[in-house]
């Protein structure tokens, strides 16, 4: 009960604040003793502050209390197949930097580790926090990933990252809660908390990067199976006799419709068509064939890059088809860095979905306006699990100490 009426008060302070007592205690209808105590403890805990009185034209002047701005940071990480993203929020959710650091996908599982850990401590270097002022830490990673036990058992893109315990590695080294999901799970709640999934009930998002996945919200909560393993989207099968996926199956969505895959039929349409643009951009980069050159040569109306587009419209389509037919969201959302050439895959994903989708199911496509959605989508894990579950004022006991690490 204590903790309950903790929790009430540090939300209501984190959703409305600066705030008096008195506001408090009408919002939350707590009894008056129940405010004194709670905000005492919270203060005690510096997990709030004072932050002087305020003038109302009679009477005593009421203290305004708000969150500690100071303490209680978040720090989020995106381990990609070039990049690793990292961004420090405040517990209002406001953005205080990022960072980018390259990662080598095909390296040593050590080797990823250590630029995991660079990427983070970078970032607190930089705005000179000390982890102690943590909250917590979120990590999304990509493949099959153990969000109760934080581990990272595989992932297609990074052929030598298995079975590594993140979560422990991280909370033993940095002395706070870890927490790791997948990719698509953590865009999905940036979506939810701050992008076009609030206020919906039931949405995918899907995930449109170097691979393909999607994360589920059913009844407002992230969907993860019974292993932890959902959203696979891009390895459901879409032509059983169709190219080879890194995965190690063939036909997969993903195959398709990635940005893997544009570079790939981007490479393919540069050797037919030499006299082409995206021909000529691939001679002026030695040869190599990249997803944003295939999207640069559609942008210069390259007929060929074009008509890759429109095919990845069209086999995305019939899997969002799927998705809708099965379980009937109020929108299906798209991000990733593919998503930004919607323009030109956007009309022929439309005409299949039009056509194919269950009668009267809704059809609601958005495309994420969120920069940095799957970072900040992990930085908001800790929000969830730690401060919204009231992990924040009960800390302590489940921590190995400071120094532990694999």
């Amino acid at each position: 009960m204590k903790l309950n009426n903790q929790l009430t008060v540090l939300k209501q302070i984190r959703e409305s604040g600066p705030v008096t007592r008195v506001d408090l205690q009408k919002r939350t209808k707590l009894s008056w003793g129940t405010i004194t105590s709670s905000i005492k403890e919270l203060l005690q805990r510096e997990l709030i502050v004072e932050l002087g009185s305020v003038t109302t034209g009679v009477g005593r002047r009421p203290v305004e209390l708000d969150m500690n701005l100071a303490k209680n940071l978040v720090l989020g990480l995106d381990l990609g197949s070039s990049f690793i993203r990292s961004i420090l929020i405040d517990v209002k959710g406001r953005v205080l930097g990022t960072r980018e650091i390259p990662v080598d996908a095909e390296g040593t599982r050590d080797g990823i580790l250590r630029r995991l850990r660079e990427a983070g401590k970078i970032l607190l270097e930089e705005h000179s926090v000390d982890p102690h002022c943590l909250a917590g830490i979120g990590i999304a990673a990509p493949g099959a990933v153990d969000f109760r036990n934080g581990i990272c058992h595989y992932a297609p893109h990074h052929p030598n990252w298995r079975n590594v315990p993140l979560k422990d590695i991280f909370s033993g080294e940095f002395g706070v809660p870890c927490f790791v999901d997948h990719v698509s799970n953590c865009f999905a709640l940036s979506e939810k908390l701050f992008g076009h999934g609030r206020g919906l009930d039931s949405f995918v998002c899907v995930l449109l990067g170097t691979g393909v996945s999607a994360g589920i919200v059913i009844h407002g909560e992230v969907y993860r199976g019974a292993d932890n393993f959902s959203g696979e989207f891009g390895h459901t099968c879409v032509d059983v006799d169709g190219p080879r996926c890194a995965c190690g199956n063939r036909g997969c969505l993903e195959v398709y419709t990635s940005g893997s895959a544009l570079a790939r039929q981007g490479a393919e349409e540069a050797r037919k068509n030499k006299g082409g643009v995206l021909a000529a951009l691939s001679r002026a980069a030695g040869g190599a064939v990249t997803g944003e050159m295939v999207y640069e040569a559609a942008l210069n109306k390259d007929p060929g890059s074009q008509e890759i587009f429109r095919r990845m419209g069209r086999y995305l389509g019939v899997g969002v088809c799927n998705l809708v037919n099965l379980l009937n969201p109020q929108a299906i959302i798209l991000g990733g860095q593919v998503s930004k050439a919607s323009r030109f895959f956007l009309p022929p994903f439309t005409r299949v979905l039009e056509r194919c989708a269950w009668h009267g199911s809704q059809k609601d496509v958005r495309v994420s306006a969120l920069e940095n959605g799957t970072v900040l989508g992990a930085a908001a894990i800790v929000f969830q699990e730690v401060i919204n579950n009231g992990r924040v004022v009960s800390l302590g006991a489940e921590l190995p100490p400071r120094g532990n690490s694999a």
